[in-house]
């Protein structure tokens, strides 16, 4: 039967037709065919027509019969969602050692529908030789056992119920039944057919129109080159006649769909970044999972955190998503807050973590972010409410809807969803409902089995928005079955891909699957399909390519046999992209190096970091110190490096404070034992105010932690014993505040020893390795301690920098005197007169820097490259790796990749 012939048959008598389809594409697209033939006969109104895939066929036939009061007995279906469960409670109490029983249950469950579709469920008995198969009956046996148990029926043995009903006369054939995309038909839709046949029913079967067209063959140099021409191609035949019905089929469509979809924005709509909201001309089949859908996606990170723990990358997109209430006049204060819990948190949180985090950031950085906290507060009552007891899946289907009902931004009122939005909410409702109706099933959940089952659920759920019929149409081999186009272009046809390689069922006989003729059992099989599906393509459209890639990575690849035959093609001109309907414009260069100049009202945050940073670069100090620019952090477990330093520091400081007197001499007569129950007190200390301010860790890492600073603090105490001679301290971990030209700086004086001679020596601990310190320069790499003597100890003679790393420990310093501190402290003599040119070279170059920063001086300057810049954390900011030749980008860390502290208030 012909396209006219149907439509006017439906016409004439819409309620005695019935159209059966293969897929849902092909019902979708013949009945938006049959609304246009209708209002193309200027019909205002018509009935809705009879044309339904087939498992939505199969389901009203039974749905008559579960409805009719003179049949007893009709059991109620099962739902896919509890079938799944059933499968998965069956593979799971089995006592097999299997790595992921939901994966065995998933192919269970498809061994059974096919097991049934083709007639062979109950000749598995006998077959015993092979483990897998052993196993699947024993499955088999018990689900069928619990699906009698529910009174329900299984989707799988549905068509064959139905048509026992058929050819009891209990369900009444439809007068007309028309077939459509069943080139190939399984066992069990044969007899259904065929039943409702000897019951009265004419049938007939679809004709789409077919094309004597001469395909050619596009030989592509990768997948990446062939979905860019393929995109050329459909510009073109769109920008010809935007009306025309154009399809792509791709055999592995799955694996490409994104690439696809890139390839076809680019060229259709290549200002979509500047305009997201436009409608896309092209549709691809194969929905994604409702899973990655954005509500959906935000549903679920919200479920996952609130019963359990999640990545903080989840529970950050789950704060600044702008599904979450008061998201939108909120929104800076949610991203400042996420940049102080990257600080906080490890890599994994839980909610209770997370709340008192966020909290805790509040407070800190002085934000009005109420509306988040109460969110967060809603949760947490829930949580304390839900999390620890087990459940009925339609309680926690209710408990479930609770929750985000009360923290949503569509709920609140803060926004109205979109198209997309609102059909994915629509469908997650539907889901849940699903999930609710395992109460037929399934006993009871924990939390953990709730949220793992939902999201499952949503993560084999497929979503595809409805956005009308666009022209173009991006579908898989089985999908274009009896569909026509006007241009038509076959994809990724290599020797490889097409014909498909045959995988039998891995749970069915083998045997069985030959000799029912079941898909991919063989590869002689497959070939007969491939190039019958071909073929039938070929005729679908009056312009028909093929195409192929000939590189996969790294090896050549042939094209399909059953295309090599074919003519080449002419790539057409390649299509504009975004980066072509930039025009070209003359750019006025202006050079503006100089901010306005700093008026302090308070000590300058930053300490001695502000002038080693306009030494280093004064954009870099600019940026960091006046526009307060920083990088956003990537969560990390245990302590980073800065925290490992400021553990050091503090571990030295309580240690020294713990002395009778911070004395060498005290120092050498503490025994080691003594110096190791000091330290260890120390360190637990010092872990202990850090994890105050940045949250816990564990148990095991802290131990471990303790263990490292006893190790090294307690090497580097050795070292002083052995080299120094005696000393007092003065000053430990002292707050300071340093006037330098016009800059107020606030500072921490790590140590300051005196000598026995009075002679003071300023001393600071460094965790990294030793760079070079560029003390004599005239722009220093390392100014903290020439601006701590300048500017509060203008008296000493030595300054020194503690290395205190494990297996590195030691010194380096610069000293008025030999005598005073161990190593090559007095090299400056070859570049000045005395030390008090030293300390005036110092004042001259600091105060110097001072000014420049506070003139407004951000130039980008580097000290030198490409080093200075190697590790700076505002390359896109300054953007000098436009100039070439730069390397950039990395954390603060020294050159043989330990990282290094930075002297920071």
């Amino acid at each position: 039967m012909r396209r006219d012939a149907l439509f006017d048959l439906l016409a004439r008598v819409p309620a005695a037709v019935c159209v059966v389809t293969s897929n849902r594409r092909l019902a979708r697209s013949l009945t938006a065919e049959f609304d246009q033939f209708q209002a193309d006969r200027a019909l205002a109104a018509w009935e809705t027509p009879q044309i339904l895939p087939f498992a939505a066929f199969v389901a009203r036939l039974y749905d008559a019969a579960l409805h009719d009061p003179a049949l007893a007995g009709v059991r109620t279906p099962l739902t896919h969602a509890q079938e799944r469960a059933l499968w998965e409670a069956v593979v799971g109490d089995s006592d097999l050692g299997l790595l992921s029983a939901g994966a065995a249950a998933a192919l269970a469950a498809n061994a059974w529908s096919r097991a049934h579709q083709w007639h062979v469920a109950s000749r598995m008995r006998t077959y015993h030789s092979v483990a897998d198969t052993r196993a699947f009956i024993s499955w088999a046996g018990e689900y069928q056992r619990r699906v009698e148990a529910a009174g329900a029926i299984d989707l799988a043995r549905l068509p064959d119920i139905v048509r026992e009903h058929v050819v009891s006369g209990a369900i009444p054939a439809p007068a007309h039944l028309v077939l459509a995309g069943f080139d190939d038909t399984t066992v069990q839709q044969q007899q259904l057919f065929d039943a409702l046949v000897a019951h009265g029913a004419a049938c007939a079967r679809y004709e789409p129109l077919q094309h004597e067209a001469r395909p050619l063959r596009a030989a592509c140099l990768d997948e990446h080159d062939e979905s860019q021409k393929m995109a050329d191609w459909v510009a073109a035949r769109l920008a010809a006649d935007s009306r025309a019905r154009i399809g792509v089929v791709v055999p592995r469509l799955a694996a490409r769909r994104r690439a696809l979809a890139a390839a076809l924005d680019a060229v259709l709509l290549p200002d979509r970044l500047l305009s997201p909201a436009s409608a896309r001309p092209y549709t691809v089949s194969l929905g994604g999972a409702l899973a990655d859908v954005a509500p959906v996606a935000f549903l679920l990170r919200t479920l996952r955190l609130a019963l359990g723990s999640v990545e903080l990358e989840d529970a950050s997109a789950m704060l600044r998503a702008p599904y979450l209430a008061g998201a939108h006049t909120e929104r800076d204060a949610r991203d400042l807050l996420d940049a102080q819990l990257r600080r906080r948190c490890q890599r994994s949180v839980d909610f209770e973590r997370l709340f008192e985090g966020v909290q805790a950031s509040a407070r800190e950085c002085g934000v009005d972010a109420a509306q988040l906290l109460a969110a967060l507060r809603s949760c947490n009552q829930w949580r304390r409410q839900h999390s620890t007891r087990s459940r009925r899946p339609s309680e926690w289907a209710s408990a479930i809807a609770q929750l985000l009902q009360s923290i949503s931004a569509f709920a609140a009122g803060d926004r109205a969803p979109d198209s997309t939005e609102y059909q994915a909410l629509a469908r997650w409702q539907e889901l849940l409902a699903d999930f609710a109706a395992l109460d037929r099933t399934v006993a009871r959940f924990t939390s953990a089995e709730a949220i793992d089952k939902l999201e499952r659920l949503a993560r084999d759920t497929i979503f595809q928005p409805e956005g009308g019929t666009p022209p173009v149409q991006v579908l898989g081999m089985l999908e274009a079955n009896a569909l026509t186009f006007d241009h038509l272009w076959i994809m990724g046809l290599t020797a490889d891909a097409w014909p498909p390689p045959s995988k039998p069922d891995p749970l069915l006989p083998i045997e069985l699957q030959r000799a029912a003729g079941m898909p991919a059992a063989t590869a002689a099989a497959e070939l007969t399909r491939a190039r019958h599906q071909l073929q039938r393509l070929l005729r679908s459209a009056p312009e028909v390519l093929v195409s192929h890639a000939t590189v996969d990575a790294d090896r050549r690849v042939a094209p399909s046999p059953l295309i090599a035959a074919f003519e080449p093609w002419l790539a057409p001109p390649r299509a504009a992209r975004l980066i072509d309907a930039l025009t070209p414009v003359s750019l006025a260069a202006s050079r503006d190096a100089t901010a306005p100049t700093w008026r302090p009202v308070a000590p300058l945050r930053g300490g001695a970091a502000v002038l080693q940073n306009q030494a280093a670069c004064p954009f870099r100090a600019f940026a960091i110190h006046r526009l307060n620019a920083r990088i956003v952090e990537s969560p990390h477990d245990g302590f980073d490096y800065r925290e490992r330093g400021q553990l050091v520091h503090d571990t030295l400081a309580t240690f020294w404070c713990s002395l009778p007197e911070p004395t060498r001499d005290v120092l050498a007569a503490t025994s080691q034992q003594q110096r190791s129950l000091l330290l260890d007190t120390a360190a637990d200390a010092a872990q202990l105010r850090l994890q105050r301010r940045r949250g816990q860790v564990s148990a095991a890492l802290a131990e471990l932690e303790s263990a490292r600073l006893v190790r090294v603090t307690e090497q580097w105490l050795q070292h002083e014993i052995a080299t120094r001679s005696a000393f007092r301290i003065v000053a430990i971990e002292e707050a300071r505040t340093m006037q330098v030209g016009t800059l107020t700086l606030s500072a921490r004086l790590d140590r300051v020893d005196e000598s026995d001679a009075g002679a003071r020596i300023v001393i600071d601990y460094k965790t990294g390795s030793a760079k070079n310190a560029g003390w004599l320069d005239e722009r220093p790499d390392e100014p903290q301690l020439p601006l701590y003597l300048t500017a509060t100890e203008p008296t000493a003679r030595a300054i020194a920098l503690a290395r205190v790393r494990t297996g590195d420990v030691g010194i380096s310093a610069l000293a008025a005197a030999p005598n005073l501190l161990p190593g090559r402290s007095i090299y400056w003599t070859g570049h000045f007169p005395s030390w008090e040119a030293v300390v005036d070279h110092w004042s001259t170059v600091l105060e110097r820097l001072a000014l420049q920063f506070a003139a407004g001086d951000a130039a980008v300057n580097p000290k030198r490259l490409p080093q200075t810049c190697r590790y700076c954390e505002l390359p896109t900011l300054c953007r000098i790796n436009e100039r070439g030749g730069v390397v950039i980008g990395g954390a603060a860390e020294d050159d043989d990749g330990t990282p290094w502290v930075r002297d920071e208030e």
